[in-house]
């Protein structure tokens, strides 16, 4: 093997390795027209969890988006403008913080919008006979819940801190 292609090699395996690790949260973001543009963008930087994590207002998410250009990101000037809206539409500030599926209690899963004391109580009685949640389809096949519906409540449920 030729010295070029030796720290090629290298270079690719180096690459690779720094590569952010996924972890489930890319299964958190919303269903939206700019969903890829955003795992396409974000993700080759850091994982979801920084973006599912935060709630912030469209001038803040501008702000940040910004801020990621700034630091490197590898956005066209016409990528922006969706990519904020969808963050700013998916994660606003008034959405509520993640709550740990496999941790939470039943007071703490009722507290979030569209989850009901019914589907609360199903979650607990599926984390007690499956054990504890990988990602967000585990646990919608446990509830033997549509998409559609699930949806309602998924992007307010990890599954790991």
């Amino acid at each position: 093997m030729t010295r070029i292609a030796a720290v090629a090699l290298f270079l690719l395996a180096v690459a690779y390795a720094q590569k952010p690790k996924d972890e489930g949260w890319t299964d958190l973001l919303p269903a939206g027209t700019d969903r890829d543009l955003v795992l396409n963008s974000c993700n080759s930087c850091h994982n979801m969890r920084v973006v599912v994590d935060a709630r912030k207002s469209r001038p803040d998410w501008a702000k940040c988006v910004n801020d990621m250009i700034q630091r490197g990101a590898p956005l066209f000037p016409e990528e922006i403008d969706p990519i904020v809206a969808y963050l700013s539409k998916a994660f606003p500030p008034d959405l509520p913080k993640l709550v740990n599926v496999n941790t939470a209690t039943k007071e703490d899963l009722v507290k979030l919008p569209s989850l009901t004391p019914e589907i609360a109580a199903r979650i607990l009685d599926a984390r007690t006979k499956a054990g504890p949640f990988k990602n967000a389809e585990a646990l919608r096949q446990a509830l033997g819940m549509e998409k559609p519906d699930f949806q309602k409540i998924s992007a307010l449920l990890k599954y790991r801190d």
